[in-house]
């Protein structure tokens, strides 16, 4: 069965920010379906580009194979190996606005579970809003708290 998934959503963070926060993928499992994430290769800019990932597929889990492809304002995702044969991928694509960034989350997923296609897309969709949701919320804290660089900066120190 095939799904289709576009949430269009802003986040209270730079595009930076944002694709900080993308590019934090061994931290994926804390806001995502993922139970562990792994980096196999890095781009010239360390951005990851190949990731070992293992999913939660209704209750059960998917070893999986992801690439990752990085422009100036899109990541874009495929599942190029699935233990339970799942295919697809999809991308986020991201753009300042006035005080906020705009991100658009597209996935299309083929999966071969067996569940009646309404179903199947509802599940999804919960799925994926609860993704959104729970990225929005990391995004945001990402950068509440102070990080040891940040300790390191005059211009912070002065201000604490």
């Amino acid at each position: 069965m095939r799904t289709k998934i576009d949430i269009h959503f802003t986040v209270d963070a730079t595009p930076a920010q944002v694709f900080e926060a993308l590019a934090a993928t061994e931290m994926l499992p804390e806001w995502s379906a993922y139970q562990d994430a792994r980096v196999a290769t890095r781009d010239a800019n360390n951005r990851p580009t190949k990731i070992y990932v293992t999913a939660d597929v209704h209750g059960s889990p998917d070893l999986q194979v992801l690439e990752w492809h990085w422009t100036a304002d899109r990541v874009t995702w495929q599942v190029i190996d699935s233990s339970r044969g799942i295919r697809g991928g999809g991308w986020y694509e991201v753009a300042e606005s006035q005080d906020e960034t705009q991100v658009w989350y597209h996935a299309e997923l083929q999966t071969k579970i067996p569940l009646p296609g309404l179903l199947l897309k509802r599940t999804q969709q919960r799925w994926h809003e609860t993704i959104v949701e729970n990225f929005i919320e990391f995004v945001e804290s990402l950068h509440e708290t102070p990080s040891y660089d940040d300790y390191l900066d005059p211009a912070y120190t002065d201000q604490v």
